[in-house]
C-alpha cells in the first residue's frame, strides 16, 4: 500500500478540521498527516489539533503569520525536502481543509479507501507531477449538492523527484519529468459557507493581497491576473442572490458516499448516473483516462451530450 504524506496549513477550521481528520486519518493513517496551524485561537480547533497530536498526527504550531499562509508553498517545499532525506515515502499530496479526496471509479464516485489507494497504485512507476484537474464544489444552500468546477486544477508530487509546491497547490512540479500527469482523483471542496461568513473570509484574505478592497477595478484585476485568492473577488463583486444562484447553469452532482444523482441545468427531474448506459450512447469516452463520469461532468455536460 502506498505511503501517502498529507499536509495542510489551517486557522480556526473548527468543524472542517474535525471532517478532514476523520477522512484522511482512515484513509492514510494518523502518522502520515502532517498540519500546519497558522495560529488559530479557538478552542474545538486547538482540541482537534491536540488530540490528532496524541494519535500520531504531526502538528506543527509555529509558522502562525499572515505570510506564511501566503508562502506555504514554500512550507511545503521544505517539508518535502526533509521527507525525501529523512523517510521512506511515496506521494506528497498538499490539500486543502475544506477538501476532500475522492476518486472516479468505472462506475461513478468513491471515498472508500480501497479505491482511494488502488489508484494511488496505479501511479507508483510516474515520476512526473499529478494533475487533480477537476474540483466539485459544493452548491450553495443545497445539502449534499456539487458543481463541477473545470478550471481549479490541483495537484501532488511522488517523493523524492525534486518537487516544487506553488502556493495553491494547482501546478506542482518535478524536476525528473516536465509533464504531469491526469488522475482520477477529484476533491469535494465544501468551500462554499453561509453568505455573510464568505464575503468576511474572502475580505480577509484578499486584504493579504490586494492594498484595497473596496477597489472594484483592482480586484478586477487581481482576478484576471489569476494572483493568489483570485477564485474569491467575485464574491466581492456580486451579490447575496448571485452567490446562491452562481451554479443554476450548471449540472449538480449530488453525492453523499453512495451512488451519484444528477441534476442537468433548467431542468426538475434528477437522473441517476449510469456509466455503462453513458459509454454505450457515448462510445468515445471509454479511451478518456479519468472515468466516464469525470468525463460528462468536463466534457460531457458543457458539449450537450446526452444523460442516457
Amino acid at each position: 500500500m502506498a505511503i501517502v504524506k498529507v499536509m495542510m496549513m489551517q486557522k480556526n477550521e473548527g468543524p472542517r478540521l474535525a471532517r478532514w481528520l476523520t477522512h484522511y486519518g482512515q484513509i492514510f493513517g494518523m502518522e502520515n498527516l502532517l498540519i500546519f496551524d497558522n495560529g488559530s485561537s479557538d478552542k474545538f480547533t486547538i482540541s482537534l489539533l491536540n488530540e490528532a497530536e496524541y494519535r500520531g498526527a504531526h502538528v506543527r504550531r509555529d509558522l502562525n503569520r499572515p505570510v506564511d499562509f501566503q508562502m506555504k508553498g514554500q512550507h511545503y517545499n521544505n517539508v518535502i525536502a526533509s521527507l525525501d532525506h529523512d523517510e521512506e515515502y511515496d506521494f506528497a499530496l498538499p490539500v486543502d481543509c475544506d477538501e476532500t479526496l475522492c476518486v472516479f471509479t468505472e462506475g461513478g464516485l468513491s471515498l472508500d479507501a480501497r479505491d482511494i489507494h488502488a489508484e494511488f497504485e496505479r501511479l507508483k512507476s510516474y515520476r512526473g507531477a499529478f494533475s487533480i484537474g477537476l474540483s466539485l464544489f459544493n452548491v450553495p444552500n443545497r445539502e449534499g449538492w456539487y458543481a463541477p468546477n473545470r478550471f481549479f486544477p490541483k495537484g501532488f508530487v511522488p517523493a523524492r523527484c525534486g518537487a516544487r509546491i506553488d502556493n495553491g497547490h494547482h501546478f506542482p512540479t518535478s524536476s525528473e519529468v516536465p509533464e504531469s500527469f491526469l488522475t482520477r482523483f477529484t476533491y469535494l471542496h465544501n468551500h462554499h459557507r453561509p453568505y455573510r461568513e464568505m464575503i468576511r473570509n474572502a475580505r480577509a484574505k484578499l486584504a493579504l493581497e490586494v492594498e484595497n478592497v473596496t477597489d472594484k477595478e483592482l480586484l478586477r484585476e487581481h482576478a484576471r491576473r489569476a494572483l493568489p485568492g483570485g477564485h474569491l473577488v467575485h464574491l466581492l463583486l456580486g451579490t447575496q442572490a448571485d452567490y446562491y444562484t452562481m451554479y443554476k447553469n450548471e449540472v449538480q452532482l449530488y453525492f453523499q458516499g453512495n451512488d451519484v444523482l444528477l441534476q442537468e441545468p433548467g431542468k426538475k427531474n434528477v437522473r441517476y448516473w449510469d456509466a455503462k448506459r453513458y459509454r454505450e450512447c457515448h462510445p468515445d469516452t471509454v479511451v478518456y483516462e479519468a472515468g466516464l463520469l469525470s468525463h460528462y461532468l468536463t466534457y460531457g455536460a458543457p458539449e450537450g451530450r446526452e444523460l442516457p
